[in-house]
């Protein structure tokens, strides 16, 4: 067994599953393959797919193309797909995928209930004192949140666009993923 098998393995022992937050303005298909016959669902704007699921490819539902392709994109277990608008098109943030063909993985039967995603929560507003220490969080669809939950949520992957930080000999605290656009982050809020 290769490296690689090994460490897939090793990933699958600890139940770690590939997941799709759709943050753009398109419907997106998510494959899912556990049950043996590949099933296709709807994941709506603004949702991500259960975290009981383990997502295996994804495509638009308007059949236009993600980087050039528009069969599916398979990627690893592990990963977490980022959907975004890109002007007239859309972007994702996985580091690793594959253009595979439509049938790559069998004839896939189509899901469309509208309601298989979970709500994305993300954290809109921040709730300072006259020190600019942070007070609270606004999640949305949780309301006001102290910092120590917000933490919580965010370690348990239900905030997101958030990340923990637990620097040495500090009180870990959160902070939005890395990227070039500087109005996105926390520190900018409230």
């Amino acid at each position: 067994m290769g490296v690689t098998e090994e460490l897939r393995a090793i990933w699958k022992k600890l139940g770690i599953k590939g997941h799709v937050k759709n943050l753009s303005s398109e419907r997106i298909w998510v494959l899912d393959t556990e049950l043996g016959t590949p099933v296709a669902h709807l994941l709506p704007p603004l949702t991500k797919s259960p975290a009981k699921v383990d997502a295996d490819a994804f495509k638009r539902v308007d059949g236009k193309p993600i980087d050039g392709h528009s069969a599916w994109w398979k990627f690893y277990d592990f990963s977490n797909v980022e959907i975004f608008d890109d002007g007239s098109t859309i972007r994702t943030s996985v580091i690793t995928k594959t253009a595979v063909e439509e049938n790559h993985f069998g004839v896939a039967r189509y899901d469309e209930s509208k309601d298989w995603g979970v709500p994305i929560q993300l954290i809109t507003d921040v709730r300072r004192n006259k020190k600019k220490r942070i007070l609270k969080y606004y999640v949305t669809g949780s309301g006001w949140v102290t910092p120590t939950t917000a933490l919580a949520m965010t370690c348990h992957g239900e905030i997101d666009n958030a990340r923990p930080v637990f620097p040495k000999g500090g009180r870990p605290f959160i902070r939005t993923r890395r990227d070039q656009e500087f109005f996105n982050n926390l520190e900018m809020k409230g």
